[in-house]
């Protein structure tokens, strides 16, 4: 029963309402159409005029369906009006016939035609819709669990930290070396949360810019300072360079800060002792950047190449930690956002250089309700998940 219902809802609903009363009027008002020119003009504005909101329901079946309709009545009245030509008795009759099955065979596919584009185009915005319903309801998802794992994590870097600075009385070193692990893997837990959370959001388009003016020499120095004692400890220099022509820029800071970090972290990551990172920001052209970042790693090998930038996609060796792989993909995400494209060029054993371009002017963006911005701890926290 409830199915015949839904099947009888479909049937009688708006869009077949409005067919039928189109078609109503038309069969009704046709033999008065052809002798009065004002119910004729009536009796066009109805066929277009329901053809047109049938359009805009995208109901393009009924829509080609009143078309045929109007251009069957005009056929027939232009046909009975028109002279009849002759050219044999017994071939008139054969000839009419042909060409009437040729046009009605041919309105018959039209109105076929029509109605599997409208089926395919509901067909597809119901996809759409399922789509974007899945894609929200694993962000929600994602979000939840990502709070749900990051409350007790965090609870734990306090507490590990709060041991580890004496507050609570010496360790020896065994038990130092014991607290440091546990530090260590709860912030490498918090960096994957957060990626995680980053990408689904970005997944689902919850990501909005928030642009303002941003002093590029002093964000690219707040960027460098962050993960410059991580390079002491690998031994690896950073060098950064700004063109004196690019004062300012109008980005979202903090998007823009956690495209560096991550581009900072993976140069860093996959370097070798020794080696050096060299960070380039320079004009392009008048309206566009470019952001450039080399090291003298191991480089990427050419089979990685193609899947660099998809998401879960590792190209790094395992010696070198463990991540989801989501670094670049969200690195890709911002960029993109803010109207640019990042390229890469690698060469093993060598090194690799990430390049990005940015318009020096980023669209304004409403930042969407419920939706935080990134804090700079967000960035700090995503350090140890920028891997390729």
């Amino acid at each position: 029963m409830h199915a015949l219902k839904q099947k009888l809802s479909r049937t009688l609903g708006p869009d077949s309402l409005i067919f039928g009363s189109a078609v109503l009027f038309l069969v009704v008002m046709h033999q008065l159409a052809f002798e009065d020119r004002f119910v004729l003009i009536l009796y066009y504005l109805a066929a277009v005029g329901s053809a047109y909101a049938l359009v805009r329901r995208r109901a393009l079946g009924l829509a080609s369906a009143i078309v045929a309709v109007v251009t069957a009545t005009m056929f027939a009245q232009l046909y009975y009006a028109a002279e009849p030509t002759t050219w044999s008795p017994i071939f008139d009759a054969v000839r009419d016939m042909a060409a009437l099955g040729a046009v009605l065979y041919l309105t018959v596919r039209v109105l076929m035609a029509s109605y599997r584009l409208q089926r395919e185009e509901k067909q597809r915005a119901l996809e759409n819709q399922i789509q974007e319903q899945l894609v929200a309801m694993r962000a929600q998802a994602l979000r939840q669990t990502s709070h749900e794992v990051r409350t007790p994590l965090s609870t734990i870097t306090a507490i590990s930290e709060t041991l580890l600075d004496g507050s609570t009385g010496e360790l020896n070193e065994s038990q130092r070396e014991f607290v440091q692990d546990i530090d260590d893997s709860a912030q490498h837990l918090l960096a994957l949360v957060n990626d995680i959370l980053d990408y689904a959001k970005a997944e689902a388009g919850m990501i909005r810019l928030a642009p303002q003016p941003v002093a590029l020499a002093e964000l690219v120095s707040q960027c460098v300072s962050m993960v410059s004692v991580r390079a002491k400890d690998e031994e690896i220099s950073i060098t950064a360079q700004v063109d004196v022509e690019l004062n300012e820029v109008v980005a979202d800071p903090l998007r823009l800060r956690q495209i560096l970090l991550n581009l900072l972290s993976n140069a860093i990551k996959y370097n070798s002792s020794g080696g050096s990172v060299i960070v380039q920001i320079r004009p392009d052209d008048k309206n566009m950047f470019r952001i450039s970042v080399r090291d003298t790693g191991r480089g990427i090998a050419p089979e990685h190449m193609e899947h660099l930038f998809e998401p879960y996609y590792q190209a790094a060796i395992a010696d070198q930690g463990i991540g989801t792989g989501l670094g670049l993909a969200i690195i890709k995400h911002l960029t993109e956002l803010h109207g640019g494209t990042i390229d890469v060029e690698s060469v093993v054993d060598t090194g690799t250089m990430f390049t990005i371009r940015l318009p020096r002017e980023a669209e304004m963006c409403d930042e969407p309700a419920g939706e935080r911005t990134l804090r700079p701890e967000d960035a700090v926290l995503n350090l140890d998940l920028a891997g390729v």
